[in-house]
């Protein structure tokens, strides 16, 4: 029997419990989504734990972002979310299918918890950014060459950029997920799909605006 006393190995999976803390403190979830890399891939793999693991990404995504997009008002709050989490659920489904037709053999719960790894980590990033966007588009000028639209943008685009290359790090630099990394140019793909319907959502939701 482990001994709960002792620190758990680098690249033991999360445990229940640790994952329902983050619900208390905020801050742990930077270690689960960003940091401790290694034990997130090992909690996709064993599938232990898998829901909570879910329903701590969607939370990610959904609280996470918030701040950012108050920015632009009370009314947009749900905006950034929309755009991140909305695009990657819209885009899900071909990940699975063409998936199992390249058959990548994991399973729907495996393939969905890495899907939800893009936007929660995006909105970790939007959480870094939002002082910086406020406190930009509160000073500089409305009618300058630089506007707050145009920092809004370049910051969900970064945020964006950063979450697919941390997606990635734990794909191609983590043996475990032998699986998609085997299958590259269906995931290389799919990013690039994930990507035009992200702009698409942006413009829908009046982003660049």
């Amino acid at each position: 029997m482990t001994d709960p006393t002792l620190p758990l190995p680098p690249n033991a999976p999360f445990t229940r419990g640790e994952l329902r803390a983050c619900a208390f403190q905020p801050q742990r979830t930077l270690d689960v989504v960003l940091a401790e890399r290694g034990r997130l891939v090992a909690s996709v793999l064993s599938g232990h734990a898998l829901l909570t693991l879910v329903a701590l990404l969607t939370m990610c995504s959904l609280v996470f972002t918030a701040p950012f997009a108050a920015v632009d008002g009370a009314h947009r709050v749900g905006h950034v979310a929309m755009l991140f989490l909305g695009s990657v659920l819209l885009c899900f489904p071909s990940l699975q299918v063409f998936g199992s037709y390249l058959g990548v053999r994991l399973s729907l719960a495996q393939n969905f918890t890495i899907a939800l790894l893009i936007p929660a980590a995006a909105a970790l990033f939007t959480f870094g950014f939002f002082p910086i966007y406020w406190f930009l588009a509160a000073t500089m000028p409305t009618q300058g060459a630089v506007t707050g639209t145009s920092i809004r943008v370049v910051l969900l685009v970064c945020s964006l950029l950063l979450a697919l290359s941390h997606c990635n790090r734990c794909l191609f630099l983590d043996p475990s997920l032998k699986a998609l990394r085997a299958s590259w140019p269906l995931w290389i793909g799919w990013q690039l799909l994930l990507v035009f319907i992200t702009y698409r959502v942006a413009v829908t939701l009046g982003l660049f605006a």
